[in-house]
């Protein structure tokens, strides 16, 4: 970037011109100087104007931790991305790319691409301190705000089940907001409880809400608890359709909501997946032309809950 020149008057509006501008512009700036000889004082000064500097990529922050998608467009250079994020972010201590979500527990595979090597990290939300064991559970920080809507959602004598919890996203907003009278947090995955109950303790001072921390797999969770509650969490976007005769058994007799997230590339879609919905929201992009929305389905009494 080549340096630019400023003809500064002892007045209220500078003059700019760029060293590399054309033939007319630099005879319109003499003809300036020469209209202003006489008149004011001219003093010659030069700056250099910078580039400014942007992240090359998309990425979300877990902690002190970046974390990118690996996808076509970083093809042969994500080590040279990686190395930009580390001078461009502040704060941040490495960077990791995603590559997937895989295996039983839906975790992030993770490859180090730059910085330091980081097994855990700790990630901050509304708030809350969240110990996040990096690559062995799934975590996503854009979530952040749905969390927040769901738990605004929630009465205040409610029972919630967060049927896939992961760290407890949903379970700890909503606690900290003093939502419902019990909260109970279920996953299949040892490391995803290991940090809940680990985040329960970090956090005990702003905790509202008793939660219940559960390590089972969700289909057995009729077997486990008995049919009390009003309002189901169900994020497994892949698959929490196939869950929804579980969480019917799991309702209250008075009836309870379903909060069942999925797949879609339109709100229609979304509906026509998920039986018994009523409403749509989008949450979030997961690809091209595809989104994840949360379905409401509300199980009304009884008579819904045994069929």
């Amino acid at each position: 970037m080549r340096p630019v020149k400023q003809c500064c008057t002892r007045g209220p509006a500078p003059v700019f011109a760029a060293e590399a501008a054309g033939e007319e512009l630099r005879s319109a700036r003499e003809e300036l100087l020469a209209a202003c000889a006489g008149l004011v004082e001219v003093v010659e000064t030069s700056c250099t104007m910078l580039e400014e500097r942007r992240p090359p990529v998309s990425y979300v922050l877990v902690g002190r931790v970046a974390v990118v998608s690996l996808d076509e467009r970083l093809r042969g250079r994500e080590r040279q991305v990686a190395e930009e994020l580390l001078r461009t972010v502040p704060g941040i201590v490495a960077v990791y790319g995603k590559e997937a979500t895989v295996g039983e527990y839906r975790a992030q595979r993770l490859i180090h691409l730059a910085g330091e090597r980081v097994e855990e990290t700790m990630h901050v939300e509304h708030g809350l301190r969240i110990p996040v064991p990096l690559g062995r559970v799934y975590i996503n920080p854009r979530l952040a705000a749905e969390h927040r809507r769901v738990a605004e959602m929630i009465g205040r004598d409610e029972v919630v089940l967060d049927m896939f919890s992961g760290v407890g996203g949903f379970s700890l907003v909503a606690s900290a907001l003093g939502r419902g009278r019990l909260i109970v947090a279920n996953d299949a995955n040892p490391w995803a409880v290991s940090g809940l109950a680990r985040a329960i303790e970090m956090n005990k001072g702003r905790l509202r809400t008793p939660i219940v921390v559960l390590r089972s797999d969700a289909r057995l969770l009729p077997e486990l608890l008995k049919p009390i509650f009003t309002r189901i969490i169900m994020n497994l976007p892949h698959s929490a359709v196939e869950f929804i005769p579980v969480a019917r058994r799991l309702c209250s007799p008075r009836g309870c909501i379903l909060h069942v997230y999925t797949l879609a590339s339109s709100s229609e879609e979304a509906l026509a997946r998920v039986p018994g919905g009523v409403s749509a929201t989008r949450v979030l992009d997961y690809a091209p032309r595809k989104f994840i929305y949360r379905v409401d389905v509300p199980v009304r009494g009884e008579d819904d809950v045994e069929g």
